[in-house]
């Protein structure tokens, strides 16, 4: 198989998208670890007993969705940016440039998401 220049540049989109979440990762364990001291202070602070901290929710969702119309519109760009290549309905403008089209989708799509 051959690589294509909007092969390489899909490539390097994903790449980046992937280093954002593997940040959001660390940024969702530093703030945990940071709730866990900030309790930890607080009970050697006060002379009386604290309550617990919370359980985690084994079931909840790593990351939050800040918007699902963000959502949406990257991945319709992305599916858009495959059939402009796959097909030759297209204008040509568009099939040569599938990989921009799709590009935009997965940038977009890396900003969707936020840690709590």
């Amino acid at each position: 198989m051959k690589l294509e220049t909007g092969m390489i540049v899909i490539i390097g989109a994903l790449a980046i998208f992937y280093l954002r979440m593997m940040q959001l990762r660390g940024k969702k364990k530093r703030l945990e670890r940071e709730k866990v001291l900030t309790h930890m202070r607080e009970a050697g602070r006060k002379k009386g007993k604290l309550a617990p901290l919370p359980p985690k929710d084994p079931n909840a969702p790593p990351f939050k969705v800040t918007s699902w119309i963000l959502v949406i519109i990257s991945i319709v760009l992305m599916l858009l940016g495959m059939a402009c290549r796959s097909y030759d309905v297209f204008p040509k403008l568009m099939q040569d440039y599938w990989w921009g089209i799709t590009t935009i989708g997965i940038l977009v799509f890396m900003f969707c998401f936020k840690v709590e």
